[in-house]
């Protein structure tokens, strides 16, 4: 496995490391975007792709009785979320192994959806869109928080299981996997796209 496999899909001494990292380097957007998050205070909060587990922390923090779920396809993260979150572990949170193109939830389960960081290692992004729509109630919503990078650097290239999106290009491809109300805030490399299921 070659280190830069970590990005999405941390495993091993080195995935433990990267994952270190990843909250250090995440900390100023989770900051950013979490004041635009309208955290609904009761059901059910899902965060797809949720690393160490650091933002399903944050989202219990802000909701006064909403179960919150994290999923994640590495291993190693779902252990560091499980770790992180320990305290509501078999109360209000739970913690699971899987993928965005086929989460464990029914139809119109979740209240709210969060990905950070995450949706550009999606390798079917259409696929997944479509299964958060599937899952989310009518009118939740689906938020991805992800920072574009620098523009002078050719990440597809440094970083081989990643693609980059703008977001425009997301808001487009909300739009097709049927959100409406979709909105856009952007500070400088860091975006948050909001859409409601309609």
């Amino acid at each position: 496995m070659a280190f830069t496999d970590n990005f999405g899909n941390p495993k091993g001494f080195l995935g433990r490391l990267m994952l270190v990292a990843m909250e250090r380097e995440h900390l100023p957007m989770a900051k950013w975007a979490f004041p635009q998050l309208e955290i609904p205070q009761s059901g059910k909060i899902l965060d797809i792709g949720c690393g160490g587990g650091y933002n399903v922390r944050r989202l219990l923090e802000k909701s006064a009785g909403a179960k919150v779920y994290g999923i994640d396809i590495s291993e190693e993260s779902v252990k560091k979320a499980k770790k992180i979150n320990r305290s509501e572990i078999k109360n209000r949170c739970e913690i699971l192994q899987g993928t965005a193109e086929k989460l464990p939830f029914s139809d119109g389960e979740i209240d709210y959806i969060t990905a950070f960081e995450t949706v550009f290692f999606w390798k079917n992004i259409e696929k997944c869109f479509a299964e958060v729509r599937r899952v989310l109630k009518l009118d939740g919503t689906f938020a991805v928080i992800n920072n574009y990078g620098d523009p002078k650097i050719n990440w597809e290239k440094k970083v081989p299981c990643m693609t980059r999106y703008t977001a425009s290009q997301i808001k487009t491809l909300m739009e097709n996997a049927g959100f409406g109300e979709v909105s856009v805030s952007e500070n400088g490399t860091l975006f948050c796209v909001k859409g409601s299921a309609k």
